[in-house]
């Protein structure tokens, strides 16, 4: 280990390739690929380290142990003496473990990613600065291991930095967040928000002609990309621009709130929590809770939070607040605090401060002596629930099954936060809490309706093993959330799809029918029908209704299934180069969903990208490594029901390199 002063100076940079560099030598040149691949690696692992097991795979896969430790070896002895010609020592062996040892050096990413909790503008700035291009941009190695690795990191990153990106615009002013608007639109050019947010940044400078081309723009690009309209979020709110006043040029921030919040995604305020108790020491209780609650909803993306309400000038029903052109919250959320002996209760609401109705509302009871656990507890649930209840909103539905005891519910919402992840881990996390909640409640159709939908997601991730057991108690559970609440739109959703998952289609769709019949704006409705039509082969059908649903679901977290959906009809149809297109998006999106992956393959193969094809089998393999032809379908994926259409995906799969046993 070196001094503390050379120990700073080494620096590792992975946005935008692959650099390192020491103060004193300057940049460090390395012989071939291998020892970057090994450094980048161990930078991004907890503590800097990794064994030699797993170098090995990720850097040599192709190889049979003995080969891929012995090549391991020596890629170690060329960058350590590459290294210690210039004085370097960064590499160190302890046994099985290799690793740089976390104060050896100094990492853009970690510093990137340490950085965009930043509440200031200032210090995102700061943070996003190191964000100078994808994650080892150009850097290929030819092994699938390590590809597949920096790929998927690549897309996480950049998800992370977009979306940072967009909360600094909304910080600074105008002209700034317009720079970081079409810088935004230059990552990824088919990011609906980001032509939002230029749109109402241009609309707050008076530029409206401007905002008119961008709008227009956006329709082009995601028609001409995805063959669909602009979400209904974008549509109602270039609508509301068009309709209101111009106000807004050469105006200033009021209140201290930047102009970039005045438009564009839903706002909450916190409004102080009123302590009904007479006691004084609960106002530190009533405040910290508010304080917490503020600071996790601003952790979320999706919304613009004020940690007090904002005066309210009314101008007429049903119309958002405003004063001189700003925006006020759409969603105020408040509270109060009773006692009752040693018994504290809180109650905590959300209203929809344009409609002046309820969307939430919700009382805690407890004994607990320790206020900052109770604090933690109530903060946690009200954040919960906040962000599942705004989902639903957005889908325009409500929510019709009994939601049970208070940790019941809590227990279930946290459950569909993990789902809602949608990786394999996350599912079995969802799937432990769901089954928490059920031991607690055994009757109650939410928690059984959530753990049949997170087995049922489970199986289709690969985190679960697709056995006839578990498939039969998802859809038990399904069955029985249906015959407590009938019209419960939600529960035939999730009846739907276990019915899918045991191979009856027919059945499946009539509960999609009728989930659409009791609310015809629910997404998740349209896109698991688009499905269920594709692999029935109704490929107008489906492509129909896999665009309803993408055009409805306004691009969230479970949007890539939306998308999935028009690839297998697309596929089914023959339009291979169009489903490849959309394959790779959702790949991009979600790289843990194997399914979409398979497609990917195929759809490669179909077009006669081979090479590509060749790894995204890879890609699947590196997850589910006994996945082949005998297993993949039906198996772990759902049959076409037309022979032709199911021979064809796979020899596709053949061809792509997937092993026949």
């Amino acid at each position: 280990m070196q001094s503390g002063d050379s120990v700073a100076a080494n620096r590792i940079s992975l946005f935008g390739g692959f650099r390192i560099e020491n103060e004193t030598a300057g940049p460090l040149w390395l012989t071939g690929k291998r020892g970057p691949a090994i450094i980048a690696y161990l930078a991004r692992c907890p503590g800097m380290a990794a064994t030699r097991e797993r170098l090995a795979d990720l850097l040599w896969g192709d190889s049979d142990s003995e080969h891929s430790r012995n090549s391991l070896r020596q890629t170690l002895s060329v960058l350590r003496r590459d290294l210690s010609r210039v004085g370097v020592d960064l590499i160190h062996s302890r046994r099985e473990l290799i690793d740089l040892g976390p104060d050896a050096v100094r990492v853009d990413v970690a510093e990137f990613e340490a950085g965009l909790s930043a509440r200031s503008a200032q210090e995102l700035e700061r943070a996003l600065a190191n964000y100078t291009g994808p994650f080892l941009d150009g850097f290929y190695l030819g092994s699938n291991g390590f590809d597949d690795w920096a790929a998927s990191e690549r897309d996480r990153l950049l998800s992370r930095a977009l979306e940072s990106f967009e909360r600094l615009a909304r910080l600074v002013d105008e002209e700034t967040g317009l720079a970081l608007a079409d810088r935004l639109l230059a990552m990824e050019p088919t990011r609906e928000a980001s032509y939002r947010l230029k749109i109402e940044l241009l609309v707050a400078c008076g530029q409206r002609d401007r905002a008119m081309r961008t709008y227009e723009t956006c329709r082009s690009v995601l028609k001409k990309e995805f063959g669909v309209d602009v979400s209904p979020e974008t549509r109602a709110f270039w609508q509301s621009l068009q309709s209101a006043p111009d106000k807004t040029s050469n105006m200033q921030p009021a209140n201290g709130v930047p102009a970039g919040q005045r438009l564009g995604r839903p706002t909450i305020s916190v409004a102080d929590f009123i302590n009904l108790t007479g006691k004084r020491g609960d106002d530190f209780f009533a405040r910290g809770l508010v304080h917490d609650i503020t600071t996790a909803l601003s952790e979320v993306a999706d919304y613009v939070v004020l940690s007090a309400p904002l005066p309210m000038d009314k101008n007429g029903p049903g119309e958002e607040t405003k004063t001189l052109g700003m925006v006020r919250a759409r969603y105020v959320l408040s509270g109060s605090i009773q006692r009752s002996g040693d018994g504290l209760r809180v109650n905590v609401q959300l209203v929809d401060a344009a409609g002046g109705h309820n969307v939430w509302a919700q009382k805690f009871d407890s004994q607990s002596k320790n206020t900052l656990e109770l604090q933690d507890r109530i903060a946690q649930s009200v954040v919960l629930a906040v962000i599942l209840e705004l989902q639903l909103t957005n889908w325009k539905v409500r929510d019709k099954s009994p939601p049970g005891p208070p940790e019941v519910r809590r227990l279930v919402n946290e459950a569909l936060m993990k789902y809602f992840e949608m990786t394999s881990d996350s599912l079995l996390v969802g799937m432990e809490l769901a089954e928490k909640a059920l031991a607690i409640a055994p009757e109650n159709a939410r928690a059984k309706r959530t753990l049949s939908i997170v087995i049922s997601m489970g199986v289709a991730f690969g985190a679960l093993p697709r056995e006839h057991g578990q498939i039969e108690h998802a859809l038990e559970l399904a069955k029985a959330a249906v015959r407590a609440v009938p019209d419960d739109e939600i529960a035939r959703c999730i009846l739907s799809f276990a019915l899918e998952s045991s191979g009856r289609i027919d059945e499946a769709i009539a509960e999609c029918q009728h989930a659409i019949s009791l609310n015809p704006s629910y997404p998740s409705g349209h896109g698991d029908i688009a499905m269920l039509f594709a692999l029935r082969g109704q490929v107008s059908e489906a492509v129909r209704e896999a665009n309803e649903a993408i055009r409805l679901g306004t691009h969230d977290v479970i949007d890539f299934w939306r998308h999935h959906s028009l690839v297998v009809a697309l596929f089914a149809g023959g339009d291979d180069r169009r489903a490849l297109e959309v394959a790779r998006r959702v790949v991009r999106t979600k790289p843990g969903f194997v399914r979409g992956a398979l497609y990917w393959a195929a759809t490669a193969s179909a077009t006669g990208n081979n090479e590509e094809a060749s790894r995204a089998i890879h890609h699947c393999l590196s997850q589910l490594p006994h996945l082949n032809l005998g297993n993949v379908c039906p198996g772990f994926l759902p049959r076409y029901v037309k022979d032709d259409h199911h021979s064809r995906f796979l020899e596709m799969l053949s061809r792509a390199g997937l092993p026949s046993s």
